[in-house]
């Protein structure tokens, strides 16, 4: 007979179905209950509080004086909490988001007596491959993890998930779902008949004969009886026992070793949807919101921090507790349901909210170093009449691309000087980009206090472009604006117009009249024809599923005349408006598209820089239909049956087309169509010249006909859940409620994305253009300065500067003491021997774990620090002293 292990436990959606604040009323009575449990039954030994830490936080906001019980319950190994902050998507966020969530959720359950050492994955939508070694360097030494595989791949629920770096971890599969028993019944005569019901089907899955019986479910509050029951069966003959995550792992390994078990080995990604459906397109649902994260998360990890510490290297200081709150923040909208968008009207309300905050509070923390610049530099040498723009490089190598710069000015005759009084060329933009008219905005970009004088006439607003080549890797630089100056010299770039184009040293691009675009690599000299081409369909879904129309067509947007206009000429840009006015059904009723249209109209700047390899693209959509679909698709010139795109830490290949996908007539929950999540680009899987599609916000793509790349940039529904799709038959996820906001009604939605072009040895040329993009230089506009020598900081600084080989994933203050980190990422298919940094002289570096702890410390030779190799698809992280 086998044994049966219990692990009675809760799996907490901080907020799905209601609002945060509505579960943490539920939230304060479950653990009420929980607390008394596990402190007056002597046979409740273990409950497990679904691997994260926030709901303890929102608890103990309420009931603070419980924090030394559950301290102790911890301690004890009674409650197991952690490592996560919150139970995240594993395919949305970014690499260091998910480091991160795991730092800061690990850190807290630690403080609080112990953080569980198995990662907890019970319910993201698909497992990515990047799992294994997520797990493994933060100290895991398991994983359970359930939605994405399947009995016909899994021939057992015990398994070695193979992740990057050669790195395997053991995995427990949940067979039957993290859910599946939510508590025993009252009778016992009900308890034996479901054991007689559940154990034939866990025994068929656990090939070593110890079971797993997960014994709790969403909410499931914490049944008072559970320990009775389980003496009941012990009493009947049953070998079971209640049991935790840690000791089930360890009783399972070691059964497999003494069985001589050799387990089975999975590599790669699981998105397979017979067991559980995956929900593919939760990754394009309210695609405003994840456009938004993704640029949160961008600005936190490669702006907000980096800033932090090229100030703090130069003698300034933040709490990192303050960066951590809005860490968190990020988190709370990275929490699956609430990323993926798959929630009533509420949830969708409460994370836009937290965006707010998110813009507020970022952008102060920006602003903070601009602050500390101006009161801490020597500007003795500033005139009455002149005034400083400040700027900084967050990424840690000189930039090949252009600054942006927005000022309020009362004279539009400056020049622009560097210290010594070399004048800095720059370019003056014909087009004046709108900026935000917050308060919180204008104490950064532009002065509030200027901004009246605008509207009055007695002050301009101006818009330049400097090229970002000036710039030292990962520092700043301060320029005088002088006024009542001509500005002489112009930028020189390799930009030419031509009718309805333009050419650079490295593309020649064309506008044809039907508004797509084509390229000519000037490196191969091959052509690529209908780019940029917009196409629309119907939407039969909900907030969880992509579903199509029954008799629905795709409608070739492109097949409308569009007006194009020339908005941008200079020698470093030309920029061309396209705009089409469409008409598309209104809706979906009954499975169809109704007859009835409604306008669409598509707003796209396409644009080409000097000395870049990318074409350039801001598109708008103004939507006023419900129920479809839009995406812009770019043909390849060669074909390939897969295609490759980033993930987290490095690149991924994928098949175009899913193969071998259990069938819904053979009992599939889903039929999972191949729309997949990047991070930052996409491009077929060829050995040919690159055309890679890079990404600023949408992560949606498909493969059509092995050969053109589509992005998502719009999905519209009106549904939280729906019955009966097409591809998802049967019961609704979630509820058949409306969630009339998904439809993106009347709401221009705005997405960037670019073209890179070249030959397949430019793969790091793209990687580092995908991070220029979608790092911009910092500016600042200055006029309300000392004017003195203050503490004397140099007016140009270097913090590090890093092989361009690999990539930067984070720089920030230490958890704890006054150390930085930095983490280092090889996205590359290879491993990248003796990787190089320069950081100060005097600074001292090891290499450690992400929980910041020193390993081995690193050779300084003059500030050239030296790390022998970096795996590839793997990231180091190192302590700066």
């Amino acid at each position: 007979m086998s044994r049966i292990h219990f692990i009675p436990h809760v799996h907490w959606d901080r907020e799905w179905l209601r609002s945060t604040d509505s579960s943490r009323i539920k939230l304060v009575y479950f653990f009420d209950r929980l607390i008394d449990m596990l402190e007056n039954d002597p046979k409740m030994y273990y409950f497990t509080f679904d691997g994260q830490t926030a709901a303890l936080e929102d608890y103990l906001a309420i009931q603070p004086f419980q924090k030394e019980t559950i301290k102790k319950l911890v301690k004890e190994r009674r409650l197991f909490i952690g490592p996560w902050y919150v139970q995240p998507d594993m395919i949305i966020p970014s690499g260091e988001a998910l480091v991160r969530n795991l730092l800061i959720g690990s850190q807290y359950a630690s403080s609080l007596g112990h953080c569980m050492n198995v990662g907890w994955v019970p319910d993201a939508f698909g497992q990515n491959k990047i799992t294994p070694y997520l797990f493994k360097e933060l100290g895991m030494k398991g994983i359970y993890a359930w939605r994405g595989f399947d009995y016909e791949v899994l021939k057992d629920s015990l398994f070695m998930w193979k992740g990057n770096g050669n790195v395997k971890l053991p995995t427990v599969h949940f067979a039957l779902g993290y859910g599946h028993y939510r508590g025993f019944p009252e009778e016992y005569e009900n308890v034996k008949a479901d054991m007689q019901d559940f154990i034939p089907k866990l025994e068929a899955r656990f090939q070593d004969q110890e079971v797993l019986f997960m014994l709790g479910s969403d909410y499931a509050f914490p049944r008072k009886h559970s320990s009775l029951m389980i003496e009941k069966l012990k009493q009947e003959g049953y070998d079971c026992q209640m049991n935790n995550p840690e000791d089930y792992l360890e009783t399972l390994l070691s059964a497999a070793k003494h069985n001589h078990h050799v387990l089975e080995e999975y590599q790669g990604e699981a998105r397979s949807a017979t067991l559980g459906r995956i929900h593919a397109g939760i990754t394009s649902t309210r695609i405003d919101i994840k456009n938004a994260m993704r640029y949160y998360e961008t600005l936190m990890a490669k702006v907000v921090e980096p800033m932090i510490a090229i100030s703090r290297f130069q003698g300034g200081h933040c709490h990192q507790e303050l960066v951590n709150y809005f860490w968190k923040i990020i988190f709370k909208n990275q929490f699956h349901d609430s990323i993926y968008s798959s929630s009533p009207e509420s949830i969708n309300q409460t994370v836009e909210n937290r965006l707010l905050n998110l813009r507020h509070g970022l952008n102060e923390l920006i602003w903070m170093n601009f602050r500390y610049l101006a009161e801490s530099a020597n500007l003795s040498s500033v005139q009455k009449d002149e005034d400083i723009l400040v700027l900084f490089n967050t990424l840690p190598y000189q930039r090949q691309d252009y600054a942006f710069v927005s000022m309020i000015v009362k004279h539009k005759d400056f020049v622009l000087k560097r210290q010594d009084g070399t004048i800095v060329p720059y370019q003056m933009m014909n087009e004046v980009i709108a900026t935000c008219h917050d308060i919180e905005y204008y104490n950064g970009m532009e002065n509030f206090h200027d901004s009246g004088e605008v509207l009055e006439g007695t002050k301009y607003k101006i818009q330049i472009k400097i090229d970002a080549s000036i710039l030292p890797a990962m520092g700043y630089e301060i320029l005088k604006v002088c006024f009542h100056q001509q500005n002489s010299q112009e930028m020189i770039g390799d930009v030419q117009i031509l009718e309805n184009g333009a050419e650079n040293q490295y593309l020649k691009m064309f506008i044809q009249k039907d508004g797509t675009i084509s390229v000519e690599n000037k490196k191969t000299k091959e052509v690529y024809h209908h780019l940029n081409a917009f196409v629309e369909k119907g939407d039969d879904g909900d907030e969880y599923n992509y579903s199509p129309c029954g008799n629905d067509k795709e409608i070739s947007i492109y097949h409308n005349q569009p007006t194009i206009t020339c908005i941008e000429s200079s020698d470093i840009e030309v920029k061309y408006r396209i705009e089409y006015n469409a008409k598309v059904p209104a809706k979906v009723v009954n499975h169809e598209r109704v007859q009835e249209l409604e306008a669409l109209k598509i707003i796209s700047d396409v644009s080409l820089k000097a000395r870049s390899q990318t074409i350039d693209f801001t598109t708008t959509i103004e939507n006023h239909s419900c129920d479809h679909i839009v995406r812009v698709t770019f043909d390849d010139l060669y074909q390939s049956e897969e295609n490759c795109s980033q993930d987290q830490f490095g690149t991924i290949i994928r098949k175009n087309i899913i193969e071998n996908q259990k069938s819904l007539e053979d009992g599939a929950t889903e039929y999972v169509l191949p729309m997949y999540a990047m991070q930052r680009f996409v491009q077929l899987h060829h050995q040919k010249s690159i055309m890679a599609l890079i990404s600023k916000g949408p992560l949606e793509y498909e493969i059509e006909n092995n050969q053109k790349i589509c992005l998502t940039l719009l999905r519209s529904v009106g549904k939280f859940g729906k019955a009966d799709l097409l591809i998802r038959p049967g019961r609704a996820s979630g509820y058949r409620m409306d969630a009339p906001s998904s439809q993106l009604l009347n709401k221009n939605i705005t997405s960037e994305y670019s073209l890179f072009f070249g030959i397949q040895a430019d793969m790091s040329k793209m990687i580092q253009d995908a991070e220029m993009l979608n790092t911009p230089v910092q500016t600042r506009y200055l006029n309300d300065i000392s004017r003195q020598k203050n503490q004397g900081l140099d007016w140009q600084y270097s913090a590090i500067s890093l092989d361009t080989r690999v990539e930067l994933m984070a720089l920030k203050k230490a958890e704890h003491g006054q150390y930085s980190v930095i983490r280092i990422v090889n996205n590359r298919d290879n491993d990248v021997e003796n990787v190089r940094f320069h950081v100060p002289l005097t600074k001292k570096c090891y290499l450690s774990d992400v929980q910041e702890k020193k390993k081995i410390e690193l050779e300084n030779k003059n500030g050239e620090i030296i790390i022998k190799n970096i795996m590839s698809n793997t990231f180091v992280t190192v302590i700066i002293e």
